[in-house]
């Protein structure tokens, strides 16, 4: 996990998306050098992201005041872990958090 580490030592998060692509936020912690690291070592982001030989995943609705705003999708994780997500990238936002079947 030393991909996931650099990005952690930095206060960033990932997940992967769908396509092959990665999501890494808060913005604001990105510099340049980052961006480019980041660029340059995505496969290795994606491998540890995303185990070989487990292709399960969970799904997590955002909602906010009621209202669907976001869906999460990227591997397992418990229901505090999505919640902990949500809040890291709405930090001021009242949402709810709920596990969304079929995905």
């Amino acid at each position: 996990m030393a991909a996931l580490d650099y990005l952690r030592n930095h206060d960033l998060h990932a997940e992967p998306l769908p396509g092959e692509r990665l999501y890494v936020w808060p913005s604001e912690n990105i510099t340049d050098d980052i961006r480019i690291w980041i660029k340059s070592h995505k496969a290795a982001l994606l491998r540890e992201l995303i185990p070989a030989n487990d292709n399960r995943r969970m799904a997590w609705r955002i909602l906010r005041d009621g209202k669907p705003l976001a869906t999460l999708v990227g591997g397992l994780r418990t229901h505090e872990e999505a919640v902990k997500s949500a809040r890291s990238r709405w930090p001021n936002w009242n949402i709810e958090v709920r596990y969304e079947l079929g995905r």
